[in-house]
């Protein structure tokens, strides 16, 4: 579906419409000194046409402008879109209005309000140009996200503002920011038409033949892991009955077999009978035991005392009985000379008397007797308490034994309960396995669902297979390049007489010279980067309106003929005074540009912004406005507001 511009203004802050009013089809020249708003044109259109900033510059049509307007033609109804043109330094307003209709004109006044939010452009016009809902295609290895083509892509191909006609360095609109080159690649193919209108369906019904394919693999190989898997647990449940005694020892017959032999145990297991509660007797026990060898402790002091009494008895007893011993051998009981020592006779020394020392003796020999008899009493007293300790060890050790009694008989109950509970869990287990048993794999069915579905798959790759693509879109590119050769044949540029060609991978025209490949950047002067610009997007929308795809019906060229009539020398549009050869070029190509939109009408137009104004008649009858004194915003808005 073609669209086309029938009208383009502007309204100033009074209401009122200035505007400029196009061919439907054809060529379409807006004719001008400077300064008069030509080159703000596509800064309309592209805010028009849903851009989120307004690029007109600040000046007059900022100050003195309050919305900007649009007539489309879509065929068989047409599209008026107004949008507020924000105030400086502001770049964006969300204010849009909307109407559609068959006979549909440009307001005279503003008499609307907002109806419609920026992003609803896009989908509108994307939907009016007969974009169908398509996605890119992404190499694989290449990390960027695939994109959807809509209208601000396709009007990338519609626009070549006076910056870019004559550039070297890139073809298309908007080209030199930032990832829109990688953006052109991705979605020219589309719109040439080399990825198949049905792709994305084929695409989609891809991924979903691919996703299950993808689900029987899984299935069919979940189910191989499950019966190799069943197998090895099967044989490990049937061993871990066998050793709790529910199956006989033996080794694990085949799976099926197994399976039969646990379903058929006896899921009743017997209870266990609740243990005597042990725990008071072996308390009471503990405190007697506790008592006895208190006891037992205060024996044993009192027979060390006892004995500590006996040995210290026992050691006076017998240094008594050294005294005495050598009182006795002296003699001195047989003498009763008390004057005279008792050793050497001798008179001088004072000694004790003979009655004294056999008072001494006889106190020895009285203690002496009082310790031979005491001595057996105490020896008696420690008989005594040795047998009692003896009682008392043989308690501790009557004791003892019915603690060990007492606990051997919890540690049988606590062997056999933990036996009873070991089967239980053996038993859960069993009927857990028996329970989530998968069913037998269905495998003849599976590997004909999975033959089936990798056909499918396989069919489906071949039909979106890249490299049809890239046939397709290489023999487009050639055709269009015979379009460019042929037409180059009417314009005096350097290699007009090679073969051109467009090549995507560079966004470039090339061409192919016997000294080899010659790109657009290594080919002199502006005249050639011009032409070159003007064949290649000649060529494009040829091909657009043949094949008839979702591209705007429209080529917006601004100051082509700059090469060879530039601002400075405009004299009211005349070239005239250009050299022959300046003249001569100019005259060409407005020829080729009109030849090519009277080839293509009534679906397709060519719009030139340009100072230059032939005297031919054919190009006289293409001029739908000429702005020398006036422009875009009338002098009487700008006089008003002072």
């Amino acid at each position: 579906m073609s669209l086309r511009i029938l009208e383009i203004g502007v309204y100033g802050h009074n209401g009122e419409l200035n505007s400029v009013k196009l061919n439907p089809s054809g060529l379409s020249i807006i004719t001008g000194a400077s300064k008069t708003g030509k080159s703000s044109l596509i800064d309309i259109i592209e805010y028009c046409f849903g851009r989120e900033q307004c690029h007109v510059s600040d000046g007059v049509i900022r100050q003195h402008v309050a919305w900007y307007g649009i007539l489309l033609d879509r065929g068989g109804s047409r599209i008026f879109l107004a949008r507020r043109n924000p105030k400086p330094p502001k770049t964006r307003d969300p204010d849009v209005y909307y109407a559609v209709g068959t006979k549909l004109e440009m307001p005279e006044r503003v008499d609307w309000s907002s109806n419609l939010s920026v992003s609803d452009i896009e989908t509108i016009l994307t939907s009016s140009v007969g974009i169908a809902e398509n996605v890119t295609t992404v190499p694989e290895g290449q990390t960027r996200n695939p994109i959807s083509a809509n209208i601000r892509h396709a009007l990338m191909f519609c626009i070549q503002d006076q910056d870019e006609i004559d550039s070297r360095k890139i073809l298309f609109h908007r080209q030199g920011e930032p990832f829109l080159p990688q953006t052109i690649k991705d979605v020219l193919p589309y719109f040439l038409g080399a990825i198949d209108e049905d792709l994305l369906r084929k695409k989609i019904q891809l991924d979903l033949e691919r996703k299950e394919l993808r689900k029987l693999q899984k299935l069919a190989s979940e189910r191989e892991q499950l019966a190799s898997l069943s197998a090895a647990r099967t044989e490990e449940i049937f061993r871990e009955a066998q050793s709790v005694g529910l199956i006989p020892p033996g080794q694990p017959p085949a799976r099926d077999i197994a399976l039969s032999d646990l379903r058929a145990i006896n899921p009743v297991i017997q209870e266990v009978p609740a243990p005597p509660d042990s725990t008071e007797p072996i308390a009471i026990l503990r405190r007697e035991r506790a008592s006895l060898r208190r006891e037992l402790g205060i024996l044993k002091e009192r027979l060390r005392q006892i004995r500590h009494v006996e040995d210290v008895a026992g050691g006076f007893a017998h240094e008594a009985q050294e005294q005495r011993a050598r009182l006795a051998t002296l003699g001195l009981v047989a003498k009763g000379d008390v004057e005279t020592c008792a050793l050497c006779g001798s008179t001088d020394v004072h000694v004790p008397s003979a009655a004294a020392m056999l008072e001494t003796l006889s106190g020895i020999d009285a203690q002496l007797s009082q310790v031979r008899r005491e001595v057996p009493r105490l020896q008696e007293a420690q008989g005594d308490l040795v047998a009692k300790q003896n009682d008392i060890e043989d308690a501790l050790k009557r004791n003892q034994g019915q603690i060990d009694a007492l606990a051997k008989q919890d540690d049988a109950f606590r062997t056999e309960r933990d036996s009873q509970l070991r089967l239980a869990r053996t038993m859960g287990r069993i009927a857990y396995f028996l329970e989530t048993l998968p069913p037998p794999p269905t495998a003849t069915t599976s590997v004909d669902e999975l033959d089936a579905a990798r056909k499918r798959v396989e069919a489906l790759e071949k039909l979106v297979d890249p490299e049809n693509t890239a046939e397709r879109l290489t023999s487009i590119l050639n055709l269009i390049g015979d379009y460019m050769t042929r037409d180059s044949e009417k314009l005096d540029l350097e290699h007009s007489g090679s073969r051109l060609r467009l090549d995507i991978r560079q966004l470039a025209v090339v061409a192919d010279t016997l000294d080899g490949p010659v790109p657009l950047f290594r080919m002199g002067s502006g005249e050639n980067w011009v032409g070159y610009h003007v064949l290649a997007h000649l060529a494009l929308h040829r091909w657009f309106r043949q094949k008839d795809r979702p591209v705007p019906g429209f080529i917006f060229f601004d100051q082509p003929s700059q090469a060879h009539y530039p601002a400075e020398q405009d004299r009211d549009g005349d070239v005239s005074d250009l050299p022959d050869a300046d003249r001569e070029a100019v005259f060409k190509l407005f020829k080729l540009m009109f030849d090519v939109a009277v080839e293509l009408a009534p679906g397709f137009q060519v719009i030139v912004t340009d100072h230059a104004d032939l005297r031919d008649k054919w190009f006289a009858d293409a001029v739908v406005t000429r702005w020398r004194g006036q422009g875009l915003v009338p002098q009487s808005w700008i006089d008003a507001r002072g």
